[in-house]
């Protein structure tokens, strides 16, 4: 029997996002035929309708395990990531050192995977098919095209990987189907806007090798290779700034209260950006998602869900994308172990991490979506814990280093992050109620 013939199991791929992409060069490589379906007719990939990321190791094994070079060309594209400085108000209050995060966009990771997978000659991508429904008893897959007609995939002969999301259809079928499986999603409660300057930009004390944090109103700035910054606006439900922040005409009220917003809450950044760039910001989209934990990502040996189809995050943990393709490649070691039940070891072995995950995100996602001073004090003097304990010896609350810092590597998140979560346990409640009695003193004088 020839290589080439070694492997002839085909794979159904629901999502040609980054995860689902990646998933098919993956199990591509050794020979599978492998179908994806898209649920967009055509993929829009531009910067500036995109949203940036960050690529740690985990993402950049992944990319390397695809193709060495696919690495190489997203390293050439990318900005090296120094550093994260983090500012309460005016001051920085902390700085945590990286070296290893690439910085992109979402965008552009996934047109160099889309490349990738479009030259694969083991590779069919079909587009414009909207996962209606997934059929568990009769191992269908419904897709619904553009102008609504119905297509049936039988896939009853075929092992499927569904990548489709946070807003996963296929989740969604099966909790109607298999009562046991019982996923939480938890809405992030907040949307995110990204406001983009020109090419080359700059202001005092913006240096483009560092991502800033504006922690007072959740604002995250980042550059990419180009020397376009990137400034990532939260808007909260219910925030008196939602109405200008979310509106999608550029008038001279809506544009002159973005520059003030950002001055205010940004001040080391306001310098970046142009009249044109602020009126620009509100001919663009926000996304928003949710924090997604399953209590299983495998139906029997059939289907297995990855990314935020079965792990959504949060934006803050840095982990969004680079789990989903830290999926990827465990699963594909999996598949390639010749077991004759892959899914299921491939969940056994994933689940305690995702687990870990999933609370590690929820907790962030408390801290980014709830208006608290007590709870936003909190967070910024837990982060200035972690930076005291490493002064003396302890990187307990080190957690960013250790993913996407100098220490960061593929450490399973449930040795990160167990730990992490224990003296969370122990220590945040104490600083919330210290907030609470700091802002009533504060009311009163």
């Amino acid at each position: 029997m020839s290589v080439d013939d070694a492997v002839t199991e085909p794979v159904v791929v629901i999502g040609a996002g980054p995860v689902g992409l990646a998933a098919a060069l993956l199990l591509a490589s050794e020979n599978r035929p492998v179908a994806v379906y898209e649920s967009h007719a055509t993929l829009a990939l531009s910067d500036a309708n995109s949203y940036p990321i960050g690529v740690n190791l985990r993402g950049q094994e992944a990319l390397r395990r695809i193709d060495p070079a696919l690495l190489e060309r997203l390293r050439a594209d990318a900005q090296v990531v120094a550093a994260f400085r983090i500012h309460a108000g005016r001051r920085q209050v902390a700085e945590l050192p990286s070296g290893t995060l690439l910085a992109t966009t979402r965008a552009h990771l996934t047109a160099l995977l889309l490349e990738a997978a479009e030259t694969n000659p083991h590779i069919t991508l079909t587009t414009g098919r909207r996962l209606t429904r997934v059929d568990v008893a009769g191992k269908r897959l419904l897709f619904e095209d553009a102008d609504g007609a119905t297509h049936e995939v039988d896939a009853s002969g075929a092992r499927v990987v569904a990548a489709d999301g946070v807003w996963s259809a296929t989740r969604t079928s099966l909790a109607e189907q298999l009562p046991a499986f019982t996923p939480d999603v938890d809405p992030w409660g907040v949307q995110f806007r990204v406001l983009f300057s020109r090419p080359d930009a700059a202001a005092p004390g913006m240096d483009p090798a560092c991502h800033y944090i504006f922690s007072d109103k959740g604002i995250y700035t980042s550059t990419l290779k180009n020397g376009v910054w990137c400034l990532a606006l939260s808007l909260r439900e219910g925030d008196d700034e939602a109405a200008f922040l979310g509106a999608s005409e550029a008038t001279p009220e809506n544009v002159a209260a973005l520059e003030r917003y950002v001055t205010a809450h940004a001040a080391k950044a306001a310098p970046l950006f142009t009249d044109a760039d602020h009126a620009a910001f509100f001919g663009r989209g926000s996304f928003t998602g949710a924090v997604v934990r399953c209590p299983v990502v495998h139906v029997d040996e059939w289907l297995v869900l990855l990314g935020d189809a079965a792990h959504g995050v949060i934006p803050p943990t840095g982990e969004g994308v680079n789990s989903g393709l830290e999926d990827c490649c465990l699963l594909a070691e999996q598949m390639a172990s010749g077991s004759a039940t892959p899914f299921t070891d491939y969940s056994t072995q994933r689940m305690p991490d995702l687990a870990a995950l999933g609370e590690y995100a929820h907790h962030l996602m408390e801290n980014v979506r709830d208006p608290d001073p007590a709870r936003r004090f909190a967070g910024v003097a837990f982060r200035i814990a972690g930076a005291l304990g490493k002064l003396v010896g302890s990187d307990v609350l080190q957690v960013e280093g250790k993913m996407f810092g100098p220490q960061a590597g593929r450490t399973p998140y449930r040795e990160i992050l167990g730990p992490w979560l224990r003296r969370r346990d122990a220590l945040f409640p104490v600083l919330v109620r210290v907030g609470r009695v700091l802002t009533r003193r504060r009311r009163v004088a």
